[in-house]
C-alpha cells in the first residue's frame, strides 16, 4: 500500500427553494457564474439544513502544485495555477509556517489564488491502541488526540484568509483508510471500527474549527484513491467502506482523494469521482506516479487531459487537480510540456 514521504451547478427553482429553506451553499471557483444541480438534495446526517451538491462549469479545473507554498511560485506553469498546495505531516512543521503566515501566506490570498493544505499524518504519532468513548481503537494515535485538534487551531490561524477571499482548501486526514492497524476495510476488527469511529468525530471537531477561525477554510476528508478498486460489503471493504462516512461526507464542503498508482490513474479519478461526487464538489488532491515512473506520467496525462474525459469527470464533480510536486515537471520537456498543454487548455482560478 502507498505511503507518503514527508513532503507530500442549480437551476433557478432550485435556488429559490433553497434560499426559502435558508440553506447556505458553497459556490465553487469560477468559472463563469454558471452552476448547476447534480443529483438529489441530500440532508446532513443527525439533522440540520439539507444541502445541494453544487459543481462549477464543465471542462474546467482549478489547478495546483505541491508539495510546499515556498516552492510552488517558482515552478514552469506557476503562472497558469489557480492554487498552491502545501502538507502538514507533523508538529515539526509549524516552525516555517509561523513565518508563512507574516507575508507568503496573504501574498499567495492578494494574488487571487487559493491555498490547499493537505493534511497526512500516516507517520505522525505512533500506532498504539488507545481508549475511546467506543471501546480499544488500534491505529496512529496522533490523530485521534487533544493534541491534533489544538494543533488544528494552530493551522487555521495561520492559513486564514478573508472570508471574500480565495479559499483555504482543507484535505483532512488523507490516505485515512490507511490510519487504522488494519487498512480499507471497516470491521476488519472491532478495535478498527471503533478507530473510524473516533476519526469522523475528529473529522467533524476538526472542521469545526477551521470554519470558526478561518472564515475562507473549505474542509474536506482525504481518501485514497485505490478504494473504489473492489468491493466487500460484508466487512466495509472497498467501495462500501466509503458508504461508512456517509454523514461526514454530506457535512463536508467538499471531498477530496488522491491519485498516485504506479501503474495507470486514470481509471482511479473516473471511479472516485464518480462515487465521491454524490456528495459534492471533488478534488483529486495530490497526483503523481508513486515510483515516479515517467510511462505512466505520460500515459496517465495524455488519457485524462482530453476534452471529452475532462468533460466527463467535471461533469461528474471534479473542479480541483493537484500535482503532487514538480518532480517530474523538471524530469524532461516533454513531461513538462504535457503539464503546461494541460494547465493552458484546461485551467481556472478560483472566483
Amino acid at each position: 500500500m502507498f505511503v507518503l514521504k514527508s513532503f507530500r451547478p442549480l437551476e433557478a427553482s432550485f435556488v429559490f427553494l433553497a434560499t426559502l429553506a435558508g440553506i447556505l451553499t458553497w459556490s465553487l471557483p469560477d468559472i463563469t457564474g454558471q452552476t448547476r444541480a447534480v443529483g438529489a438534495v441530500t440532508s446532513v446526517a443527525g439533522g440540520g439544513s439539507p444541502r445541494p451538491a453544487v459543481f462549477g462549469k464543465t471542462g474546467k479545473l482549478v489547478f495546483g502544485l505541491g508539495p510546499s507554498l515556498d516552492s510552488d511560485s517558482t515552478s514552469p506553469i506557476a503562472d497558469q495555477l489557480g492554487m498552491l498546495t502545501t502538507w502538514y505531516n507533523s508538529p515539526n512543521d509549524f516552525g516555517f509556517m509561523t513565518n508563512w503566515a507574516k507575508d507568503l501566506i496573504p501574498r499567495v490570498y492578494a494574488e487571487r489564488r487559493a491555498i490547499h493544505l493537505v493534511v497526512w499524518l500516516g507517520g505522525a504519532g505512533h500506532v498504539a491502541t488507545v481508549q475511546t468513548k467506543y471501546g480499544s481503537a488500534c491505529g496512529r494515535d496522533y490523530p485521534l488526540s487533544s493534541a491534533f485538534l489544538g494543533d488544528t487551531r494552530r493551522l487555521a490561524q495561520i492559513f486564514a484568509g478573508p472570508a471574500d477571499g480565495p479559499p483555504l482548501y482543507i484535505t483532512l486526514f488523507t490516505e485515512l483508510q490507511t490510519y487504522p492497524c488494519q487498512a480499507n476495510t471497516w470491521a476488519a476488527t472491532p478495535e478498527v471500527t471503533n478507530y473510524y469511529l473516533k476519526l469522523k468525530d475528529q473529522y467533524i471537531a476538526a472542521m469545526g474549527i477551521f470554519h470558526s477561525m478561518a472564515p475562507n477554510a473549505k474542509v474536506s476528508l482525504g481518501w485514497g484513491g485505490w478504494q473504489a478498486r473492489w468491493d466487500d460489503p460484508a466487512k466495509g471493504g472497498g467501495r462500501s467502506l466509503i458508504g461508512h462516512f456517509d454523514d461526514v461526507l454530506r457535512q463536508s464542503d467538499f471531498q477530496s482523494f488522491q491519485a498516485m498508482d504506479s501503474k495507470s490513474n486514470v481509471d482511479d479519478i473516473r471511479r472516485m469521482t464518480q462515487i465521491l461526487g454524490r456528495y459534492g464538489p471533488v478534488m483529486v488532491a495530490h497526483y503523481k506516479p508513486d515510483d515516479g515512473t515517467a510511462a505512466t506520467w505520460t500515459n496517465d496525462l495524455r488519457a485524462i487531459f482530453t476534452d471529452e474525459y475532462v468533460r466527463q469527470i467535471t461533469a461528474a464533480g471534479l473542479f480541483g487537480f493537484s500535482f503532487m510536486d514538480g518532480k517530474q515537471l523538471a524530469a524532461d520537456p516533454g513531461s513538462l510540456q504535457l503539464a503546461r498543454n494541460a494547465t493552458s487548455r484546461y485551467g481556472t482560478r478560483p472566483g
